[in-house]
C-alpha cells in the first residue's frame, strides 16, 4: 500500500526511525508543520511540484547489493545502473588530487602501489570539506543538500550484516546568493569531524556514493533536517548518522526520500566499489572500476561537466578545498580566486579522506 506523503511523517515507520533521535517536543512540532509547509513556504525558490525528479524512485533499493535482506544481496553489480539515476549525465565522477605532483587524476587510476599495504580491516574518514555550485545551479537559491554514503560489502567478522554510514549537510545561499564555505559553518570542528570517523570497511573494501541535491523549501525534508538539527543541538547544519545495519539505514533513507518528495539532483551516484588496500585491489569480487581511496582531497562531479573539466585539468589545484588555476596568486581573498574565468563554471564538491589500518585505529 502506498504512503501519502504528507502523511507520511505521522506513519509508524518513520515515527519509529525518528523516535530516538528527537525529543517528543520536537516531534510534537514536526507533525503540526507538515499542514503548514505548502502554506508557509515564502521563498523565491521553486516549490516541490517544480523539481523534476523523484526521490523515492531514486532511494528506493539503493542498498540493495549490500543488503542481506534484498535478492541483489552480494551481487558485484546491481540492477540499478544508469537507469535508477535522476539522469545518466549526473552520475558522479571522482577525482583525486595528487598533493605530490600537484595534479588531478581521476580516482579510478590511483596506482596499486599507492594504497595502503594492509591485508585487514581499515578505518576511513570522509569529511564533507567544501562546496561550489555553477552560476546556473546557483541561481534557483535553494538550499543545497550534500550527502555521503559509504557501506562495507562484508559483515565485520561475519556476526553481523554489514554496516552503513550516512552523512547530510544542508546548505543555504546567502542574501547575496552565494553559499558559504562549510568550515565557517563548523563542518571542520571536532564535532563533525568524530561523527565521520568511524567508517570500518572490512578487508579494505567497501562502497560509496556522494549524491548532491537542491530541496524545495515547501518540503517536509527540509522540515525534518532541521528538527534533527536541533534536537542533536548541532553547530553545523549537518546530520551524521551513525554505524547501522544496511537493513535499517535502507528504511532511514526512504523515509527521509518520501519526505523530499520531489528533487532537482546536481549530482547523482550510486554505490560504487571502492578499496583502500592493496589486498582489496585484489580481490576479485571487487568489480573494476572502482575507485581508488588514499589520503587526501577528492573532488566529485556530474559526467556532463567532465569534458569541461578535462580541458583545464592540467593547470587545476585544491585549495583550501576549491579549485584554482596554478597560475593564481593565492593571497588573495578567496572570492577573487572563486570568481576567475580560467576555473570551470561547474558544480562540483570536495572531499577530504583518511586512511588507518584497524590496528591503528583501535590504537588511537
Amino acid at each position: 500500500m502506498s504512503v501519502s506523503r504528507r502523511n507520511f511523517v505521522g506513519s509508524a515507520a518513520a515515527m519509529g526511525l525518528l523516535a530516538s533521535m528527537v525529543s517528543p517536543q520536537q516531534m510534537s512540532a514536526l507533525q503540526e508543520a507538515q499542514d503548514k509547509v505548502v502554506r508557509d513556504a515564502k521563498d523565491d525558490g521553486p516549490t516541490e511540484e517544480e523539481l523534476p525528479h523523484d526521490s523515492p524512485g531514486f532511494w528506493g533499493g539503493f542498498y540493495d547489493t549490500v543488503n542481506p535482506a534484498s535478492p541483489e544481496f552480494g551481487q558485484k553489480e546491481g540492477t540499478r545502473g544508469s537507469a535508477s539515476l535522476a539522469d545518466p549525465k549526473l552520475d558522479a565522477q571522482y577525482l583525486h588530487y595528487k598533493q605530490d605532483d600537484k595534479a588531478l587524476r581521476y580516482a579510478t587510476t590511483i596506482e596499486k602501489s599507492e594504497l595502503l599495504d594492509h591485508s585487514g580491516d581499515v578505518s576511513v574518514s570522509i569529511l564533507l570539506n567544501q562546496f561550489r555550485p555553477s552560476v546556473d545551479d546557483a541561481k534557483r537559491r535553494s538550499a543545497s543538500q550534500l550527502r555521503v554514503d559509504a557501506t562495507q560489502n562484508k559483515p565485520f567478522m561475519g556476526l553481523m550484516s554489514p554496516l552503513a554510514w550516512s552523512s547530510t549537510a544542508s546548505l543555504s545561499p546567502d542574501k547575496s546568493g552565494s553559499v558559504p564555505s562549510l568550515d565557517k559553518l563548523g563542518f571542520q570542528s571536532d564535532s563533525v569531524i568524530r561523527s565521520s570517523s568511524h567508517i570500518l570497511l572490512t578487508k579494505g573494501g567497501g562502497r560509496m556514493a556522494v549524491n548532491i541535491s537542491q530541496a524545495a523549501k515547501n518540503s517536509m525534508f527540509m522540515k525534518v533536517l532541521g528538527v534533527m538539527i536541533e534536537a542533536g543541538k548541532m553547530l553545523a547544519p549537518v546530520v551524521s548518522l551513525p554505524a547501522v545495519s544496511v537493513t535499517a539505514m535502507d528504511a532511514m533513507s526512504q523515509a527521509f526520500s518520501f519526505w523530499e518528495n520531489r528533487t532537482q539532483f546536481l549530482i547523482n551516484g550510486n554505490l560504487v566499489n571502492a578499496y583502500a588496500t592493496r589486498q582489496a585491489m585484489d580481490d576479485p569480487e571487487i568489480k573494476a572500476p572502482a575507485i581508488g581511496l588514499v589520503p587526501g582531497d577528492y573532488i566529485v562531479v556530474a559526467k556532463k561537466d567532465t569534458e569541461k573539466l578535462q580541458a583545464a585539468l592540467p593547470k587545476l589545484h585544491i585549495f583550501q578545498g576549491y579549485l584554482v588555476h596554478q597560475d593564481t596568486d593565492l593571497n588573495q581573498p578567496m572570492y577573487k580566486l572563486l570568481t576567475d574565468s580560467r576555473i570551470p563554471d561547474i558544480t562540483y564538491a570536495t572531499v577530504k579522506v583518511g586512511i588507518k589500518p584497524l590496528s591503528s585505529y583501535i590504537g588511537g
